[in-house]
């Protein structure tokens, strides 16, 4: 969705529709949660672990993660 308010809207008025108020306000904060999780485990170095390392390997080349900066903070476990 990137920074397209109207695609936002848009997408946030879809869930609306097949999600009640107390899902769409769980849906929030679940991603709120993680969004804050992982910037903390970002901003402390915390690495992945190495069977989590081993098996994200395909994920993260498919997602083209290596391209963020901030997987710099995601060493090969050693």
């Amino acid at each position: 969705m990137g920074n397209d308010d109207a695609v936002l809207a848009r997408e946030r008025r879809a869930l609306r529709t097949v999600v009640s108020s107390e899902g769409f306000v769980d849906a929030c904060a679940l991603i709120a949660a993680f969004n804050v999780v992982d910037r903390v485990a970002d901003a402390t170095g915390i690495p992945l672990d190495p069977m989590l390392y081993a098996g994200s390997g395909d994920v993260r080349e498919e997602l083209g993660l290596a391209r963020f900066g901030s997987s710099a903070n995601t060493p090969e476990p050693g």
